[in-house]
């Protein structure tokens, strides 16, 4: 799906990749749809893995090492799952399923977009609680700019010749380094 798009993805082509007969395919899925999604979820694992463990960086290290850090898998993540996104999006269908909860992950968790910025909002009211983050922002706006921050780096990296770079004079020619100005720019700002 990631080199060929959704729409140009067969079910033949899945099951020859998998190294299983087409038919086989339905006994594990009703339909192409739930295949989709369920292809989704699973590239959802590692990132939601990165946002749980948020939970066990309070205190520890810096906020805006353990920031980039997550910013950075966010990155990875859009890299992996943008060129299926587009088609999401476009197919009612796929849309409801992510809109109405019903995409789900291997603990049976529901998965939505609202599930990262749930996860980073109570890391950054965890460490403002501690004391480590001043100034009392919304946080749910806060990981949701992180995390929108983090896409549009790699739309930007998909769809202009430089990335960022062609608007920038920043020295931020890596993730970690884009991550590292949108954390330091936001943290400053909530803090007031």
């Amino acid at each position: 799906m990631r080199e060929q798009g959704v729409r140009a993805t067969t079910t033949k082509m899945i099951a020859r990749q998998a190294g299983v007969s087409e038919g086989s395919i339905y006994n594990h899925f009703t339909n192409r749809s739930e295949l989709i999604v369920s292809a989704f979820a699973m590239a959802t694992r590692e990132i939601r893995h990165h946002a749980e463990g948020l939970e066990y960086l309070v205190g520890k290290n810096t906020v805006t090492e353990n920031l980039v850090s997550v910013a950075e898998s966010i990155i990875e993540f859009f890299r992996e799952v943008s060129p299926i996104t587009g088609s999401v999006l476009g197919d009612p269908e796929l849309r409801s399923w992510f809109a109405d909860g019903e995409v789900r992950d291997l603990a049976d968790r529901s998965l939505t977009p609202l599930t990262g910025v749930v996860e980073i909002a109570s890391y950054l009211e965890r460490e403002h609680a501690g004391g480590r983050l001043p100034g009392r922002a919304s946080w749910p706006v806060v990981a949701a700019m992180i995390i929108g921050a983090c896409q549009h780096y790699v739309y930007l990296e998909l769809l202009s010749p430089r990335g960022i770079h062609d608007v920038t004079a920043e020295d931020i020619s890596s993730p970690a380094g884009y991550a590292r100005e949108v954390v330091r720019t936001l943290l400053d700002v909530s803090a007031r």
